[in-house]
């Protein structure tokens, strides 16, 4: 290499320095750090238990451990851990015996942003702990939840043949009196009864209709919206009073109100004779969920009438144009409301169709 070769080739290197020094000049940042996608512990654990199910129910955290918002695609899961709780032993043993997909919980549910879990066959008088356990989608696990305990008791018999009998704005349910323990037991004390109702199947509200237990084994839910579909379910109680223990649910039954009320007859049937037609005009019905008129023609009173409108016309006039001349037509409106009540027929009036001269 030449002398003009090496000092072109010192000037590159030393414009090659320069720029790396004049890079790294300047104030120097942290560096940017991912949230930690470990999710916080499981916090504010429901349980319950009815005879020898315990029932669980949990949120679905929205923090990471570092009390960062966590979205809902970072959590895989949950696991379910069990001890069996022992006065001599001063650690319970916790086993796995539940693990929980959120994209195919069951046969857990998931619903208003809650996990709803249930542990049946229990053994009574055993105390069981709980501590719940949330699964990233990298495999990673939160600190276990606080425990929570239950203790299985032999409860009441559930309730047998629930059945709901639809009305006009209600729901009539009865089902058999309990007189057993579930073990099949004669009881002699209290019964009485807790009517749960949701607007989904084998879902049902936390706070039963009625304040307080049932003495009867009949309930009339009169806050049933018509046209809507309610299930219902009904839990046995040995208490009049709190803390009592309840049954597990009786065979679920549904049942949709309907509106069977009529619109009013109308009023003030007028009917005017023409040339090739006979024109109607009648009273509006003030029914809110009005749906509109049927108009009935014969040609004989009393009887033998048709319906002309196919469907409910929402005008309270109408134009016969299919009369024949020289023939007398009897006329009749009924009013129809949404759920297809229909009235009785108006006063009925007549008219003769005039012959073109």
């Amino acid at each position: 290499m030449n002398t003009g070769s090496r000092r072109r080739c010192a000037l590159t290197w030393l414009t090659l320095i320069c720029l790396a020094l004049v890079a790294s000049c300047g104030r120097k940042t942290d560096p940017l750090t991912p949230p930690s996608p470990r999710s916080e512990a499981v916090k504010n654990v429901d349980a319950v238990v009815r005879d020898a199910v315990a029932f669980l129910s949990w949120p679905i955290p929205t923090k990471n451990v570092e009390g960062k918002d966590l979205g809902p695609a970072e959590i895989l899961g949950f696991r379910v851990f069990r001890a069996e709780i022992e006065r001599d032993r001063k650690r319970a043993r916790y086993k796995l015996v539940a693990e929980i997909s959120l994209s195919k919980p069951a046969p857990a549910d998931v619903r208003s942003g809650r996990v709803f879990w249930s542990d049946p066959n229990l053994r009574y008088g055993q105390v069981y702990g709980y501590r719940i356990r949330v699964v990233n989608v990298r495999g990673g696990m939160s600190q276990p939840s606080e425990e929570v305990r239950v203790a299985p008791l032999l409860s009441l018999a559930a309730p047998k043949l629930l059945s709901a009998v639809a009305g006009d704005s209600y729901n009539l349910l009865s089902w058999d009196l309990v007189t057993t323990r579930a073990d099949g037991s004669k009881y002699e004390g209290f019964v009485g009864y807790n009517v749960y109702r949701g607007i989904e199947k084998g879902r049902y509200d936390e706070m039963p209709l009625n304040k307080e237990p049932l003495q009867t084994n009949t309930y009339k839910d009169a806050a049933a919206v018509n046209n809507k579909t309610y299930y219902y379910t009904v839990r046995a109680v040995d208490s009049p009073i709190r803390p009592w223990k309840e049954s597990l649910d009786s065979p679920e039954a549904a049942a949709m109100s309907r509106d069977l009320m009529p619109p009013g007859r109308p009023t003030g049937l007028t009917v005017v004779p023409g040339v090739g037609r006979i024109f109607l005009t009648w009273n509006e019905n003030k029914e809110k969920d009005l749906a509109g008129y049927y108009v009935y023609r014969s040609t004989k009173s009393a009887k033998g009438f048709k319906r002309l409108t196919g469907k409910p016309i929402n005008r309270s006039t109408y134009s016969d144009e299919t009369v024949k001349p020289g023939v007398t037509y009897y006329y009749a409106v009924t009013a129809v409301d949404a759920s297809g009540n229909e009235s009785p027929k108006s006063k009925e009036q007549k008219a003769y169709a005039e012959k073109l001269i």
